[in-house]
């Protein structure tokens, strides 16, 4: 079945129909070309040819990760021949996990970014300063480089380069967007207005943003995004991505959530049991690919905690949406009786005047609590900062952690420690310890 770019202007009726051909078709094919989901099916007492329809899903069992790594090679569902890319995660919760793409898969992945940038208002000519890195089997600049081939605008490959760089690449560029974390946007502008510039001036106007949410549970702004705001201005969509799923979700410009695109796939909300959760309430996010060659991932545990936005979205577009991604499962923190996760935390940092950065690290504590312990990246030396950090953390998400003061260096360096493509803001060390 083609890509389906009208689906969100269906009725809900029509695109469960659709969903339900796209899964019967996965099943069917996966069934047969994937030795992982063939055993799955078979151990489950599940008979393939009978998956019809999104009723049927939930006899379908939940796949981890871990499940996956356990097997390796036989969750791919093509001969070697028709890989045409191999990918892998970044590795941050454990092992990478490698994944096979052909070159339908390219051209999914190339859609599904299409639609977002669509969707921000890119068209033919733009030019989008490209943030993020290209190598290293890093998906995302690979899948936002399609996405605006698809579109017609040009591609500026920056990639991971010193902040002073992507100014002056801006300045001469004029790029109309730009693709990037959303910590990279904050020190691109105070590094601008540091060195006396007018970033309104040069820089684009819209911004795509992936790796760390800008809205909160409420679905507006939370601490970076208005820092962001504030410091940025212009349109800024956040995205949430998965690359063993070879998909993104996205903002529109009603951002009122995170659509998925429904006939790439099939969203669930599970809790710790697998069973589902009604609409707004918090769970593990489980997805379903659908036309998918390489590796599909049926009813695939992500570990991300999120929740179904209910009702329509302003925009009109039909589809499930998720909220922004509240934390990890497996980050998940209990602290003398409170649970929280580390990114309630770094919201809270992030409001506090005088933090540059900082490491979050969980170790076991006595009893059932976690002891917290927070590296604080400041050029603040008084005495009551380190209350002030308390205080705030306490009278928002209810934890005290104990606090440790140090140079943004020394704290920068712990973020990137070992040559890390990505910075580890939180560190978990409770199962190394005894």
């Amino acid at each position: 079945m083609p890509f389906r770019p009208d689906i969100y202007q269906l009725p809900a009726s029509e695109i469960a129909r659709v969903q339900g051909e796209l899964l019967h078709e996965t099943i069917r094919r996966t069934a047969s070309t994937s030795p992982f989901y063939r055993d799955r099916f078979s151990a489950g007492g599940v008979d393939a040819s009978t998956v019809r329809t999104l009723a049927d899903l939930a006899r379908l069992p939940v796949t981890s990760r871990e499940d996956i790594q356990r097997r390796s090679r036989d969750s791919w569902s093509v001969p070697r021949e028709r890989v045409a890319e191999i990918v892998a995660t970044t590795g941050t919760t454990g092992e990478p996990l490698y994944v096979a793409m052909t070159r339908s898969d390219l051209e999914r992945l190339g859609e599904n970014e299409r639609r977002g940038f669509t969707w921000l208002g890119a068209k033919a000519g733009d030019r989008f300063h490209i943030a993020i890195t290209l190598d290293n089997l890093f998906v995302a600049g690979l899948a936002y480089h399609l996405g605006l081939s698809m579109v017609g605008a040009s591609a500026i490959r920056v990639g991971a380069q010193p902040v002073r760089r992507h100014l002056d690449l801006m300045k001469q560029l004029r790029p109309d967007g730009l693709v990037a974390v959303p910590s990279l946007l904050l020190a691109l502008a105070r590094r601008a207005r540091a060195d006396g510039e007018d970033l309104a001036a040069f820089a684009p106007r819209r911004a795509m943003l992936i790796g760390e949410a800008i809205r909160g549970p409420d679905l507006t702004s939370n601490t970076l995004g208005r820092l962001l705001e504030e410091a940025w201005g212009g349109e800024l969509f956040s995205t949430y991505g998965l690359t063993e799923a070879g998909l993104a979700f996205h903002e529109c410009p009603e951002r009122r959530g995170l659509h998925s695109h429904p006939d790439l796939v099939i969203v669930e909300i599970v809790d710790d049991a697998g069973r589902p959760v009604p609409e707004g309430e918090a769970g593990e996010l489980v997805i379903t690919t659908l036309q998918v060659e390489g590796m599909p991932l049926i009813r695939y545990r992500t570990g991300d905690v999120t929740f179904l936005v209910p009702g329509v979205c302003p925009c009109g577009r039909g589809g499930a949406r998720i909220g922004p991604i509240l934390g990890r499962t497996q980050q998940r923190l209990k602290v003398k009786g409170t649970t929280v996760y580390p990114k309630a935390i770094e919201d809270v940092l992030l409001s506090v005047d005088g933090v540059e950065n900082f490491v979050i690290e969980a170790h076991t504590g006595d009893g059932d609590t976690d002891r917290l312990v927070v590296r604080v990246g400041t050029f603040r030396d008084d005495p009551t900062f380190q209350r002030t950090l308390g205080e705030a953390l306490y009278a928002k998400a209810r934890v005290t952690p104990e606090f440790h003061l140090a140079s943004p260096a020394d704290v920068e360096a712990l973020l990137f420690e070992g040559g890390r493509r990505k910075p580890r803001v939180f560190v978990d060390l409770r199962k190394t310890q005894g």
